[in-house]
């Protein structure tokens, strides 16, 4: 037992253990910030296009299922085009770091059980490459932004308040994934079964005008906490503000996920350890 107190970090007299570790762990961004830097260089130094990967994917999903979706959907690509880039990137930031996530502690057992690292070190690290990819993917967007006549760029400045809030909902989800996934080895197959089926009933590639408020698709699509967390990055950019039910429920998000990830913490951080 006391391997998974020392391992969990250095007792405190913080009334909040995960949120001291997490201050400590961004102080100290030699782990987490630097390896997953150095995994993207090595996962592409021997290509021939090197960091065009990162960029190119984005825009061949754009540019192909843009084109297709805008005209099943009778809806003009101008419109669209905007719409899809902002739904996906965010989208694809969210599952990056859900799949990182799911075996993290598993994956860096020796640091773990070393202990001269923090768990949040391993939760930052699952974070950061989806967040240098999701920098990338946002060289694409502002071209589809600059390049479509229905959005202003005074309206980007709303990304220096959501993009935050996004990232700081997705860090408590992977703290509390990792820790899950530490305890159940099988969650990773459960979470990717999930995300297959999420992506189909988010509004990424089709349009949330088509399941208005008031109708049992309306409702049924705003159950879905990543709706809420998509288009409220997204409606801004486009234009619009957030209906008051995604205010609510990111309010909800935020704290209450904040909340869950500082109880667990405390209660099965120090068995992480004896689960892996």
């Amino acid at each position: 037992m006391s391997l998974s107190v020392e391992v969990a970090g250095p007792r405190r007299e913080s009334s909040n253990p995960f949120l001291a570790d997490l201050l400590g762990s961004l102080r100290h961004p030699e782990f987490w910030a630097y390896s997953s830097w150095l995994d993207i260089i090595t996962k592409y130094r021997r290509t021939r296009l090197g960091l065009v990967w990162l960029v190119l994917p984005t825009a061949m999903y754009l540019v192909v299922l843009g084109n297709v979706y805008s005209h099943l959907m009778n809806y003009p690509l101008e419109k669209y085009l905007p719409y899809l880039a902002l739904g996906y990137v965010s989208w694809r930031f969210m599952i990056q770091c859900i799949n990182d996530s799911t075996n993290v502690f598993r994956s860096h057992k020796g640091f773990i059980m070393d202990g001269r690292l923090q768990l949040t070190d391993f939760t930052l690290r699952a974070v950061c490459r989806p967040l240098v990819y999701l920098g990338f993917a946002f060289l694409v967007v502002i071209a589809v932004l600059a390049w479509s006549p229905s959005v202003h760029w005074a309206n980007l400045l709303s990304l220096f308040v959501t993009l935050p809030v996004l990232i700081l909902n997705v860090i408590w989800i992977s703290f509390c994934i990792s820790l899950v996934g530490a305890r159940f080895p099988d969650i990773g197959e459960v979470i990717h079964t999930v995300l297959v089926v999420g992506f189909l009933l988010t509004p990424i590639l089709w349009h949330i005008e088509k399941f208005p408020p008031g109708t049992l698709r309306g409702l049924l699509a705003r159950l879905n906490p990543a709706f809420h967390l998509i288009e409220f990055v997204r409606a801004p950019v486009l234009g619009h503000m957030p209906e008051r039910t995604t205010l609510a429920a990111m309010a909800l998000l935020t704290l209450g996920g904040w909340l869950l990830a500082m109880f667990l913490y405390r209660r099965y951080a120090r068995f992480v350890p004896l689960w892996i």
